[in-house]
């Protein structure tokens, strides 16, 4: 601004002859250009530019600073209508003629950008920098065209320089910025076999990072679509917390499961029983299709309830009976409710549980073979920060079962202790269960057991970027109390669980598991070995 008016000053002196030969002076048309550009009267601005041009004695050094006064009006007034060639033309003669404007470069810019000449215009932008105009916008355009041409480092480095510059400067540009990073992240991690961590890791906070600027505005909702999209895709639920733990997002969740398993010892046969038998009569493989679906409510910030339906088929590819009695279908329907507080000034919640399941048999009846029962279950729980970020769950059920047949009608107590410990390598999860069974009938007394359990799962982050591992082991110590002969079984359980995303809503699972269990009477010793693998389609 201050050189145009040192223009307007001196031109007005060296035109002052000619000025009583025209309507209007040369002093009063540049002093027109500015205020008719303002008034948006663009096509007027070029026609006083033209008379101008004509005026101006182009060899003088005054002429030529005047000249770069006109491509500069020119270049800016073709710009606002839109017609980039002409203006990119101009503005290119003021850069050349070394038009004093701080907004030259930034301008110029712009109209490269329009016309898709990024590297062109990426050069004018960090010129447009150097002269501190417009720092935050035209680092946001540097960023955006480093983007476009796929050099994602340099995006990032200058979008996140947007962060170190006044609030205030940002204010406009700062949430997209944000946005375009997490965009960025999600382009790159996505490429990779198993994006899930890093997603919930990087992309993630970042998207709400950039939520957090203005969570009120049109982008704001762009945002919240994409968060919510990965959280369906890659069901990760860390979006909304309450009282520090994560909320169902989204609240519904269905799960669909077809599962393939071969069992080496389906009836439990001892080793010694089975030199007398072959294979076929106590192996087979089989298959379970199952269905589950939840849908959460939160009606306060501390109460949330969330009824629950699932149901499961398992037939075994076998005609021995033994085999075939295992073949079952179950419906359950379940309410489960969470009550959130405070123990110890850290987050803790309440359980209460309510379910219902129905199990039948899918023999044929010709073998009487038949079975139903219905089993009503009650489960309390309690959920505390004993250690500090590392969960431990006190959990009682009760669980009661009437059968078809009286003598399997029984009651069970059972007590558990759950710990979860978060290390540097992996996470541990150390299951602990006292169960009390008891036989209404009295003919069945002798089967009445207290079993104890306990298993230890150690779950490693993704391996190689292929797959996410598991090793676990149990031990459970089960004792007949009626029965002194059968005395206490030992049975021991060790095996390997990997899962990993095969799509964008199936996850593939296998498993491999043996088991042993010892005892005091021989044909209750025996050895399995069961493998499973299962895909899994998650919505």
């Amino acid at each position: 601004m201050r050189t145009f008016l040192v223009l307007v000053t001196l031109f007005s002196v060296c035109t002052a002859s000619a000025a009583t030969k025209k309507k209007l002076s040369s002093k009063k048309l540049i002093q027109n250009i500015f205020t008719t550009f303002e008034e948006g009267k663009y096509e007027i601005v070029i026609e006083i530019l033209d008379d101008l041009e004509s005026r101006i004695k182009k060899n003088s050094k005054l002429g030529k600073q005047i000249q770069s006064l006109v491509y500069y009006w020119k270049g800016m007034s073709y710009s606002r209508l839109n017609d980039y060639e002409l203006a990119e033309e101009f503005l290119k003669k003021a850069v050349d003629a070394k038009y004093d404007s701080q907004d030259l470069y930034y301008e110029y810019g712009q109209v490269l950008y329009v016309s898709e000449k990024y590297k062109r215009a990426r050069i004018a932008f960090k010129k447009s920098v150097k002269k501190k105009f417009k720092m935050a916008v035209s680092l946001y355009y540097i960023a955006s065209i480093s983007k476009e041409l796929k050099d994602y480092k340099k995006a990032v480095s200058f979008y996140n320089m947007l962060e170190k510059l006044p609030k205030e400067k940002t204010q406009d540009v700062i949430q997209a910025a944000r946005l375009e990073i997490g965009d960025i992240y999600l382009m790159q991690v996505e490429k990779r076999r198993d994006p899930f961590n890093s997603i919930k890791k990087y992309v993630i906070p970042q998207y709400r990072k950039a939520l957090k600027v203005n969570e009120q505005n049109r982008l704001a909702e762009k945002i919240r679509e994409k968060i919510e999209n990965l959280e369906r895709k890659y069901e990760i639920t860390l979006f909304r917390m309450r009282n520090g733990k994560p909320t169902a997002r989204p609240p519904q969740y269905i799960k669909a499961t077809l599962l393939y398993g071969a069992d080496d010892n389906v009836t439990l046969t001892s080793e010694e029983n089975k030199k007398d038998l072959e294979a076929k009569e106590y192996a087979a493989n089989y298959y379970t299709a199952s269905f589950f679906s939840r849908y959460s409510f939160y009606p306060s910030s501390s109460f949330s309830m969330a009824p629950e339906v699932s149901a499961a088929y398992t037939k075994y590819n076998s005609e021995e009976i033994g085999i075939m009695s295992k073949n079952n279908y179950f419906l359950k329907g379940a309410i489960k409710t969470n009550f959130e507080h405070i123990y110890n000034d850290a987050p803790a919640t309440f359980y209460f549980d309510l379910d219902y399941t129905y199990t039948a048999d899918d023999a044929d009846e010709d073998e009487n073979l038949d079975f139903a029962s219905t089993a009503y279950g009650l489960t309390l729980s309690e959920e505390l920060q004993i250690f500090e970020n590392n969960p431990s769950t006190f959990r009682f059920n009760y669980t009661t079962t009437a059968a078809e047949v009286e003598t399997l009608s029984t009651a069970s107590y059972g007590l558990s202790y759950e710990q979860i410990v978060l290390l540097k390598f992996c996470t541990v999860f150390w299951y602990n269960n006292y169960n009390i069974t008891r036989f209404d009938d009295a003919t069945a007394k002798a089967s009445d057991s207290n079993t104890v359990t306990s298993r230890v799962d150690l779950i490693f982050p993704t391996l190689w970027g292929l797959f996410n591992p598991t090793v676990y082991a149990s031990i459970a110590n089960t004792n007949y109390i009626e029965d002194t002969d059968k005395g206490i079984t030992g049975l021991t359980t060790y095996g390997l669980n990997m899962n990993r995303p095969v799509g964008r809503k199936l996850y593939l699972t296998a498993d491999l598991s043996s088991a042993t269990q010892v005892a005091d009477q021989d044909d209750d010793n025996y050895e399995k070995m069961l493998m499973t693998f299962s895909l899994d389609y998650i919505y």
